[in-house]
């Protein structure tokens, strides 16, 4: 399966990026599931009529379901291959495995699950892998979430991984929720794209150890024939509405990085929410949100990029948020809803948030610019301390809740020299055999979007400012950050600039 194996790989990272690979994974520092899988422990399922739950399950002879392939492999970390066409009706997962099962599409983003509710439920899972499929609802009269992960009524579901998936289009709730009693939980390297209405693209809802990283979310519903959403909700929400009934009281520790979020079409929410749903009590604890992109894209209003309603422990650090946001506050609110708490111990450091349009916390409706919203007497310990604020030449606006001019005493306020012009802005759409830019794999989709939209430039003066007491070892791309780190999400080390050009002199001595 070795061959196999190297063929799905050269999918997802076109030639261009495996010298890269091969020399020090500057681009892609990304660990891949380990899908060669154990000697003698390979099968494969296709749609019917090609498979059959009555075949052996081999290459030649592949089962027909999802269902049936996890019921019927060995629990000694099998590889389960999935070939190309569309998988109809639901699968519900209830299997622990000791060593993970990695179920993995033949060709990456050939093999569709797609139902009028869920394709896919695990409840009280473990141990399970999900590599390259695309999922979603079959149509406008479909209902439910598109992935729904939670515990059973005995297990928690743990240690299951949403790997280089492209997870779109629900017409009636969440694209994927993750709740109930749910942990270690790793969503990473997929594409999420258009909700249902009111609903979110990730709901993270009373759960603990999750990891939410290299994925895009963005929303385009004209693209799918569909009317633009006015009320949606934020594309990541945490927190836990359930109180204890899953023996969980709050999600906790949950690390969203490195993600990119564009486009917004929805209602007066935020790219990130931490915290929603005005419970008596923490409804999320030690959450990080680091060295993610937030693009200003759309023109569509948005209540801000950040939002925060009931939390501690919460760290937003070395982010960029650039363009133009109408929003109530361009970068974030901290609010205290219905019943929640005080907020408590919430720390903004090294950020970018950079309006070249001068409009910065402009909403659509003429309110003066505003840079934060809530109420001091919500939030203890908010701490706001060397960022980066631009605001197209005009001044910082101040904020309801904390002013940079008065809050932040290492503020800077100079041109990070980012790329803004979004009008021609091409979308992480796949279009069946590639994305719309001409790319073959959500990796490249990824590093395109940052290289046209989130690197500093050589004379940018965010460069190698940050406070590298607050700063992430690693930036967006996954790059070591130098001894003196920048500001936002990316960083220029020159240990990776002189690994790139020996990467180069490999690739032109290679081909």
């Amino acid at each position: 399966m070795k061959n196999k194996f190297c063929n799905s790989i050269k999918k997802i990272f076109p030639h261009q990026f495996i010298s890269t690979l091969l020399i020090g994974a500057i681009i892609f520092p990304l660990t891949f599931s380990q899908t060669m899988g154990a000697p003698g422990c390979e099968f494969w399922v296709a749609p019917s009529p090609a498979g059959s739950n009555s075949n052996p399950g081999t290459e030649s002879s592949p089962w027909a379901t999802l269902d049936h392939a996890a019921e019927s492999i060995p629990d000694m970390g099998c590889i389960v291959w999935f070939k190309p066409g569309t998988y109809t009706g639901q699968s519900k997962l209830e299997q622990r495995f000791s060593f993970p099962a990695v179920f993995i599409a033949e060709e990456p983003y050939q093999s569709i699950f797609e139902h009028d509710a869920s394709p896919l439920k695990i409840n009280g899972g473990k141990n399970m892998v999900f590599e390259g499929f695309e999922f979603r609802h079959s149509g406008p009269n479909a209902g439910g979430i598109v992935i729904q992960v939670q515990r059973s009524s005995e297990y928690w579901a743990e240690r299951i991984t949403f790997r280089n998936n492209i997870i779109h289009d629900s017409y009636n709730n969440d694209l994927l929720k993750v709740y109930n009693g749910s942990k270690i939980i790793t969503i990473e390297n997929n594409v999420f794209y258009n909700q249902g209405d009111n609903e979110q693209h990730l709901d993270i809802n009373s759960v603990t150890d999750v990891i939410v990283r290299d994925n895009v979310f963005f929303n385009d519903f004209a693209g799918s024939g569909r009317q633009v959403g006015t009320d949606n909700k934020s594309y990541i929400v945490i927190k836990d509405s359930n109180q204890l009934e899953d023996g969980l009281l709050g999600s906790e520790n949950v690390k969203v990085q490195r993600n990119i979020f564009l486009n917004w079409e929805g209602g007066l929410e935020t790219f990130v929410k931490v915290g929603n749903d005005g419970e008596p009590y923490y409804e999320a604890k030690d959450v990080n949100v680091d060295n993610n992109l937030m693009i200003g894209n759309s023109g569509a209003q948005i209540a801000s990029a950040f939002g925060v309603s009931g939390a501690m422990d919460v760290t937003f650090r070395n982010n960029t948020v650039v363009g133009d946001l109408p929003s109530s506050a361009y970068a974030f609110h901290v609010t205290v809803k219905d019943r929640n708490p005080q907020n408590k111990n919430i720390y903004f450091n090294n950020n970018i948030w950079a309006d070249p349009t001068g409009t910065m916390g402009a909403d659509l409706n003429g309110r003066p610019n505003e840079f934060s919203d809530g109420d001091p007497a919500g939030v203890s310990n908010l701490v706001l301390e060397n960022n980066l604020y631009w605001n197209g030449g005009e001044e910082i606006p101040p904020g309801e809740l904390v002013s940079p001019t008065e809050d932040d005493h290492r503020m800077v306020t100079t041109d990070p020299l980012l790329n803004t012009q979004y009008d021609d802005i091409i979308l992480p759409r796949w279009n069946g055999a590639t994305f719309v830019s001409g790319t073959s794999s959500i990796r490249e989709e990824f590093v395109r979007l940052v290289t046209e939209y989130g690197t500093l430039p050589f004379s940018s003066e965010a460069l190698g400012i940050a406070d590298p007491e607050f700063s992430p070892p690693y930036d967006i791309l996954g790059n070591y950050r130098p001894v003196a780190p920048s500001m936002g999400a990316y960083d220029i080390n020159l240990a990776n600039i002189r690994m790139f050009f020996l990467t180069m002199t490999y690739s032109k001595f290679v081909h």
